[in-house]
């Protein structure tokens, strides 16, 4: 058996009534009428043999990644065309590596930078204890040897490449009403391949 990552996503939509008594009722959407969710297993990964800065963890010790809220963000990982990345706004300040600042209700955005174009492109907005998985299979999966996903030889890039027009992840944090922070939040995240 391969080294693998399990996971399950679960989503509940929600509707907000008003009663007759001037009050809210929560209720799942009659518009989808149930929950949502799926899982399974990640592609075949190579190891985990990442180092802790790219990896987001090493021999069960966390590695939090300073999410700046400087403009252009941070590079989330030199890890390149991972197979699988879990990234979490942990609701922390920045203080170390291993240790969480201040609580704090800032938010993370993670983009894809399309560094040919100097464009970024928003696949995820986090509020603090949010999480997001992105399963990928940059490194396992044929599509990669033939690298076309449209009409062009050469115009698929696996995510988390980077230079030229490849899709490197890059992460900010903002206060929660979009505004710009005042300093950096704690991300918790394993990027494997």
């Amino acid at each position: 058996m391969s080294d693998r990552i399990q996971f399950a996503v679960s989503v509940t939509p929600i509707e907000t009534l008003a009663t007759e008594n001037l009050t809210d009722k929560d209720i799942i959407s009659s518009e989808v009428g149930g929950t949502l969710g799926g899982g399974g297993d990640s592609t075949s990964l190579t190891s985990y043999g990442g180092t802790a800065v790219n990896q987001g963890y090493l021999n069960g010790a966390v590695s939090y990644l300073d999410v700046t809220h400087s403009e252009g963000g941070v590079a989330l990982s030199a890890e390149r065309s991972p197979d699988f990345v879990f990234v979490k706004n942990t609701g922390h300040k920045y203080s170390s590596t291993t240790v969480l600042g201040a609580a704090t209700t800032d938010c993370i955005m993670i983009v894809v930078n399309d560094l040919g174009n100097d464009l970024f492109y928003e696949i995820a907005w986090l509020k603090p204890g949010q999480a997001a998985i992105f399963p990928a299979a940059a490194a396992n999966l044929v599509a990669t040897i033939a690298a076309q996903f449209g009409d062009t030889g050469g115009d698929l890039h696996p995510l988390n490449n980077n230079g030229g027009t490849d899709s490197p992840l890059y992460a900010r944090t903002y206060q929660a009403d979009g505004n710009a922070a005042t300093d950096g939040n704690a991300l918790e995240y394993l990027v494997v391949t």
